[in-house]
């Protein structure tokens, strides 16, 4: 399962070159993007899953989301939007705040996912375990807008360091 700690992957060396902007063989940022058709009522959307030890360590980064068509809401009629991390059986928020349609969302604009890294005062589970999933979860909140229309695409930011750092 995911965890909030860094594994030994993840050493103070390889992010003392990253955030001086020095190149480090095979480190570095993956994007990894998703377009698909909403849908009414609560859904979620599968975006990663984290491959074997063998192929390296990731951490979530960051994440965006945007709609092709507006999404026009209030506060009791919304969507909250959460990433998440987990297993099929049991998953968990990766921020502790949603993103919620409440003030609408605009046509082919970014919005960024929260996500409580290793920084955050209470770091969530960033650090990705073989067999973690990443996914987004949308939770309907009384009669939101109907999103099977709307194509929505979103990007996930992962840090990857190979095998053996």
């Amino acid at each position: 399962m995911a965890t909030a700690t860094a594994p030994s992957g993840f050493g103070r060396p390889i992010w003392n070159a990253i955030k001086g902007g020095n190149q480090v063989h095979g480190v570095g940022l993956v994007p990894v993007t998703h377009t698909f058709n909403g849908h009414s009522g609560d859904f979620d959307r599968n975006l990663f899953v984290t491959p074997p030890a063998t192929e390296g360590s990731f951490k979530v980064e960051s994440a965006s989301i945007a709609f092709d068509t507006a999404v026009d809401d209030d506060g009791s009629n919304r969507w909250d939007i959460q990433l998440q991390v987990g297993t099929v059986s049991a998953f968990a928020d990766l921020g502790s705040t949603a993103l919620t349609s409440s003030t609408d969302f605009a046509a082919n604009t970014a919005y960024s996912l929260d996500i409580d890294g290793p920084e955050a005062a209470s770091p969530l589970n960033v650090f990705l375990a073989a067999g973690d999933i990443v996914r987004v979860e949308f939770d309907e909140t009384g009669t939101a807008d109907d999103l099977s229309n709307v194509f929505i695409t979103v990007t996930l930011f992962l840090r990857h360091s190979p095998p053996g750092r």
